[in-house]
């Protein structure tokens, strides 16, 4: 499809609707509105809250992209530019976004303590001005921009916020000293706020409750001064950890902790969540919440009903807990950052794919699944595997969208992976809530009291999807019709095999012999 560059696009615009306001000004008293919204000044801060628009069905696919800034990694290519050059910039990312078929973007706004729009709690980000509390050129708004163009497009936006980092360095060269804050910062206000790391980041202490109540307070600023449609946090809470290094949050430990760390460490951030998604729902209820957690929740043990796989585990290095937020009702969705490929031994795509849809059955929270695109330039032979990702999980009975991490792969084309995206893409997908079929149960397969010799059982089912299934609590991967397979491991001897359908259990008891 041609389309007319995006900046000459809304120049055009922007005249004509100047005109035409001042050709019926006589005529009319009544504000003159696009799309329904009063045309304001996307610069002047107290004219940027506006409702959300509603511009996509609410149930058609997302087709995402992260816009990361920190460290201007993707948004803006560097510090202090001029404001026309910063325009240009998300001006070319949106252009990006329609030819490749996306239509939600992911836009960093507060990557460490700041803020790339409009803000009385957090200081200009420095990757704007080069100074952090600098203002922009001209006083540019990125994310009132953004919103505005992006929304032309009927291109949702989701504000991107990372909530403990206070700065960014590293463990080479560490940014650990609160005096280099901006002098209005709130932690120079408040210094025991902040812990400082073996990785040279400060971070904001999440077991101090005013801590907490700051965060959300921030979320809630975004949400009642711009017309964003959702807010997600990423995957950093409490930090990755350093080998031989303690995150030392002993003092607030000491004051608000009880039981045992790892506990009450997980406890603040569920804390912080749920404060975050009252404080998003209390301003705009249409507005909404999600999380980007790393995609590994736990190892699976044999009892904590883990997935397969066998690398970090966010629910102990990290301390974040995605299935209490998604069981307690306090995220909207859920997007695991499943970064691998299906081959990878250790963290397998299409396993992970499946074990975070049983996981989020019966929560009512959507999944969108975060993708590799930055992989493109450092997997050997990447062609095809993310389009291969996204047709596998579309089956997925909580699958909803996806999301490509990785813009500058993107800009570049690399290994072919735009021609990739723009196909998979080709076609509106609608995902409507699941209908019930009124189907009981069905298992084929298994019979009470029967014996085998094999140490495994593969079993096949039908449900209806809009009831929940677990075995022995753990959910069940079905698509969106509520079919099933699984594979069931096997002791010498009796076992016992317990199905939970809605509030029904069903009981079998299957023998091993040898």
């Amino acid at each position: 499809m041609n389309r007319i560059g995006i900046g000459k696009l809304k120049t055009s615009i922007v005249c004509f609707v100047l005109t035409l306001a001042f050709l019926l000004s006589s005529c009319s008293s009544e504000p003159l509105t696009l799309h329904g919204i009063e045309a304001q000044s996307p610069l002047s801060p107290e004219k940027t809250s506006l409702p959300t628009v509603g511009l996509l069905n609410p149930d058609a696919e997302v087709r995402g992209v992260w816009i990361a800034t920190v460290g201007n990694i993707n948004y803006p290519s560097r510090k202090g530019l001029s404001e026309k050059e910063l325009k240009k910039e998300l001006d070319d990312i949106i252009d990006k976004c329609c030819e490749l078929g996306l239509n939600t973007v992911f836009f960093q706004v507060r990557p460490a303590a700041d803020a790339l729009y409009r803000s009385e709690l957090f200081p200009t980000s420095e990757y704007l001005s080069g100074k952090q509390g600098e203002e922009a050129d001209g006083g540019f708004d990125p994310l009132a921009y953004l919103i505005r163009i992006a929304h032309g497009e009927k291109i949702n936006v989701h504000a991107w916020v990372n909530p403990l980092r206070v700065t960014y360095g590293s463990a080479r060269y560490p940014k650990t000293e609160i005096s280099a804050l901006a002098k209005e910062h709130i932690a120079r206000k408040n210094p025991d706020w902040v812990i400082p790391y073996a990785d040279g980041k400060l971070y904001f202490d999440a077991g101090n409750p005013e801590v907490r109540a700051y965060i959300a307070d921030g979320v809630r600023e975004i949400v009642k001064n711009y017309a964003v449609d959702g807010v997600v946090f990423d995957d950093y809470f409490y930090p990755y950890p350093v080998s031989g290094a303690t995150f030392d949050d002993s003092a607030s430990f000491a004051t608000y902790g009880k039981g045992e760390l790892g506990d009450w460490r997980r406890e603040n951030i569920n804390s912080l969540v749920k404060g975050c998604y009252d404080a998003v729902k209390g301003v705009n209820s249409e507005c909404l919440f999600g999380i980007s957690p790393f995609g590994i929740w736990q190892n699976d043990d044999g009892k904590n009903n883990g997935s397969a796989t066998a690398g970090l585990e966010a629910y102990e290095s990290l301390y974040c807990d995605a299935l209490a937020w998604a069981k307690g009702g306090y995220v909207d969705y859920i997007s695991p950052q499943l970064y691998w490929r299906f081959d990878t031994r250790v963290a397998p795509y299409a396993g992970l794919s499946d074990w975070w849809n049983a996981a989020l059955d019966g929560t009512g929270v959507k999944l969108l699944i975060s993708h590799a695109a930055y992989m493109y330039d450092e997997w050997e032979s990447p062609s095809g595997e993310l389009s291969e990702q996204i047709e596998y999980s579309r089956g997925a009975l909580c699958y909803r969208g996806s999301i490509l991490y990785g813009f500058a792969a993107l800009e570049k084309n690399s290994a072919g992976i735009c021609d990739e995206i723009s196909d998979v893409f080709s076609s509106e997908i609608i995902y409507s809530d699941s209908v019930t079929n009124y189907k009981d149960l069905i298992l084929n397969g298994i019979a009470d009291g029967m014996e085998t010799g094999a140490s495994s059982l593969t079993l096949k089912g039908e449900s209806d999807p809009t009831v929940p299934l677990s075995i022995g609590g753990e959910g069940v991967n079905r698509d969106k019709d509520g079919g099933f397979e699984l594979a069931l491991s096997l002791a010498l001897g009796e076992n016992e095999i317990v199905f939970s359908y809605g509030n029904e259990k069903i009981s079998f008891t299957v023998i091993r012999i040898e």
